[in-house]
């Protein structure tokens, strides 16, 4: 298991990232300070253990995802994720999925016409409580 879990962030000025130690790391929760059940689309909590001020949660701000439960499905990988290494970083989630056009409406030959591009979650904030 790596020793720090990057997450990218953007749009924050001065910080394009953050890590967290991953040792520290207690719980992965959906949703924000008011409650497990509270914005789980947008808001997504990291609870760690410092042995010096007791818990510290991390709380992020993103786009929705696609489906639901995967921004907590893509930090849970990425504690899992790059044994012996030193940085894990957080793959791309779905935002929206690519949409090709149907082949026998678009009648083009031998390309996929794209209708929706692909569009990843983005990490837009990140605060520690």
């Amino acid at each position: 298991m790596a020793q720090f879990m990057k997450i990218p962030l953007e749009g924050v000025s001065g910080q394009p990232e953050i890590l967290v130690e991953i040792d520290s790391i207690v719980s992965i929760i959906a949703g924000n300070v008011a409650g497990p059940g509270a914005n789980p689309t947008t808001k997504t909590r990291i609870i760690t253990k410092n042995p010096a001020s007791g818990y510290q949660k991390l709380e992020l701000t993103h786009d929705a995802a696609a489906v639901t439960g995967d921004v907590v499905a893509a930090l849970n990988k990425a504690m899992g994720a790059n044994p012996g290494g030193v940085i894990s970083t957080v793959g791309q989630i779905t935002k929206t999925a690519q949409v090709p056009q149907q082949p026998s409406v678009s009648g083009q030959k031998g390309r996929i016409v794209i209708t929706t591009p692909y569009a990843p979650v983005t990490f837009t904030a990140a605060a520690w409580s």
